[in-house]
């Protein structure tokens, strides 16, 4: 483990799931790429890799918006799509090897939970190929909550879930708004995109 991802005095941790305990970006890129194709939308790599924080809702509707593009179908349904696209793949994503360590030094000695703006059937049916799979003791997801990152309230419902005050609690993610959702819920973070760039990416 890397002594600067070390969680040191925290109780409990809370982990992103995209991008910061598996490498999902480029299926997750693909699969919404393909989905927008279908209404006549270009989606650029650099637009998306610049959102991630986002769920994939919010995301479709921002590009919508900044477009004005007419979509043929409901969001939901565009969203459903891109999903089982994306689980066609779910078999080959990997874990993020700086945090992976993290997870393995701190199983069974720290409460752990996973949360994230994804959608919880998407995580749950890719973390069942994952090494840690057995290693969280909760897990909240865009669907738990009210508002997703950068509203802290994902957080806040993961600590909750662990029984842990948000000031005893240490983030690991991968977006600004993540970071962002972090700070506001009164959290520790650590922003790992400087350990796991070039790490599968």
């Amino acid at each position: 483990m890397h002594p600067d991802l070390a969680p040191r005095t925290a109780a409990c941790l809370l982990f992103d799931w995209d991008g910061t305990l598996v490498d999902t970006q480029y299926a997750n890129y693909r699969a919404m790429a393909a989905t927008l194709a279908t209404e006549g939308i270009t989606l650029e790599q650099e637009w998306f890799d610049a959102r991630t924080g986002t769920s994939s809702a919010e995301m479709i509707r921002t590009l919508r918006d900044e477009r004005n593009a007419a979509l043929s179908r409901p969001v939901d349904d565009l969203v459903a799509e891109r999903d089982a696209l994306f689980l066609k793949e779910a078999h080959t994503i990997r874990p993020l090897a700086p945090v992976h360590a993290v997870v393995e030094a701190m199983r069974g000695r720290l409460p752990m939970a996973v949360a994230s703006g994804g959608a919880r059937h998407v995580i749950e049916a890719t973390l069942r190929h994952q090494p840690f799979h057995d290693a969280f003791s909760a897990m909240v997801t865009r669907d738990d909550v009210e508002r997703g990152k950068p509203a802290p309230d994902i957080f806040l419902a993961a600590a909750d879930a662990l029984g842990a005050h948000p000031s005893r609690c240490l983030v690991y993610e991968d977006s600004d708004e993540g970071v962002a959702a972090a700070r506001a819920a009164g959290m520790a973070v650590i922003d790992v995109r400087p350990y796991t760039r070039g790490d599968g990416r």
